[in-house]
């Protein structure tokens, strides 16, 4: 955070410790000066730092701006909005303690999680044995929403696997007319759920893998994988890798001069992609999002821009990194704060169930009407998602699929 947002959110409390990095920071102003008892804290475990932190800082982003919006309409209940951050990276016990550190050190109302499904699916017994809801603002393993848990306690303002598969499979088939498609994916959780989602939507479309890949996630030399799929003579790529692992496969690619379409899962928008792919290799890799800052905007939009620049100290909408992590943080916290109004009570199960059943809420990426009910906790499905494709370095719209709703 730079001096200038320093002066103006003054309530800010930074704790370094070996592995995490808590910030406690709440919007205020002169009507509204907030003490330990009055402080509704949020949580958020995410990465900060290393190879995906632009998806946890983007979700941080977006969290602060929906908590300046409430905290200056009056806080919820009368009392302001903190969010309470933990810097954890793909390591389920880490994100284990860090929930349990901020449910007995800052007894929060509710946890967002991150881009890492395994940390969230590792956090669900702690979650539902405390009852505290989980927001989900990027995981997309499918199973952290289906838990078979009643009541369920974890939410979902974000892309799941389910709708992901199907999404990406008739955008293959119906928009770049692929015949024969190589999958390549990691050996995480999200991986294994991908592949088996993947396999099934494109037999379903008569559209069969030619051969799957797997990788461990940290590897970065792929040159293995790759010609294995140029072997198999696969006629696009369908990729579900995160931002380094992702510019790996691209980079491999490129030193044997293969050029075929390659669609990507959403996890290489959470990081240094552009970067370290290199501009060109990067250049019209299609990827799976669910919103653009870039192009025309709605009203809601433009306003989040406007407050992101004067915020976090931007000029270009360009400059709004990882947008869907904005998107979802932002619109995850206002429904949050509806769900703790509804329920007149910051007591997990009654925001939980509050959460099922709010009325219709017009948001950033969407209407939610309603975002969430008893049976189903994934405010989005496949019609809501959209596609888009590197350009310059930029990720920017691309030709969409007609999906039902």
């Amino acid at each position: 955070m730079n001096s200038k947002i320093h002066k103006i959110h003054r309530c800010i409390v930074t704790l370094i410790g070996a592995t995490l990095i808590s910030v406690l920071v709440t919007s205020c102003d002169n009507s509204m000066t907030p003490n330990s008892a009055q402080v509704i804290n949020i949580g958020l475990i995410a990465p900060l730092s290393g190879g995906s932190a632009a998806s946890g800082q983007a979700i941080q982003r977006g969290m602060l701006l929906a908590i300046d919006e409430v905290n200056q309409a009056g806080g919820v209940l009368g009392r302001p909005l903190a969010l309470v951050v933990r810097d954890v990276a793909n390591d389920p016990p880490a994100g284990v303690a860090a929930l349990r550190q901020l449910i007995d050190q800052h007894h929060i109302v509710a946890v967002f999680g991150g881009i890492f499904s395994p940390v969230m699916l590792a956090q669900l017994d702690l979650i539902h044995e405390q009852q505290i809801p989980l927001i989900n603002t990027w995981g997309s393993v499918t199973a952290i929403t289906r838990n078979n848990r009643d009541p369920n306690y974890a939410f979902r303002v974000s892309v799941s696997d389910e709708y992901a598969d199907e999404f990406l499979g008739r955008y293959a088939r119906d928009v770049i007319g692929v015949h024969q498609p190589a999958l390549i994916a990691d050996t995480s959780a999200w991986g294994d759920s991908n592949v088996q989602g993947l396999t099934r939507n494109l037999e379903a479309l008569k559209m069969p893998i030619t051969v799957v890949q797997r990788f461990a996630q940290g590897d970065t030399n792929l040159l293995g994988p790759v010609k294995a799929m140029m072997a198999a003579q696969a006629d696009a790529v369908l990729m579900v890798a995160n931002a380094p692992e992702g510019a790996a496969i691209l980079r491999a690619m490129s030193t044997q001069n293969w050029k075929v379409p390659v669609i990507s899962h959403w996890g290489i928008s959470g990081g240094e992609f552009v970067l370290l792919a290199g501009v060109e290799n990067a250049e019209g890799v299609l990827t799976l999002q669910t919103y653009s800052f870039l192009g025309t905007q709605s009203a809601l939009g433009e306003r989040v821009i406007e407050n992101y620049h004067r915020r976090f100290q931007t000029r270009t909408a360009a400059e709004i990194r990882a947008p869907v992590g904005v998107a979802h943080g932002y619109d995850g916290v206002h429904l949050l704060a509806l769900a703790i109004q509804q329920a007149a009570s910051s007591d997990g199960p009654k925001v939980r169930a509050a959460l099922e059943n709010l009325g219709a809420y017009d948001g950033l990426v969407k209407r939610y009407a309603p975002a969430f009910t008893p049976e189903r906790h994934d405010a989005l499905i496949a019609a809501d998602y959209l596609m888009a494709v590197w350009r310059n370095g930029q990720l920017l719209p691309a030709p969409q699929p007609r999906l039902p709703r």
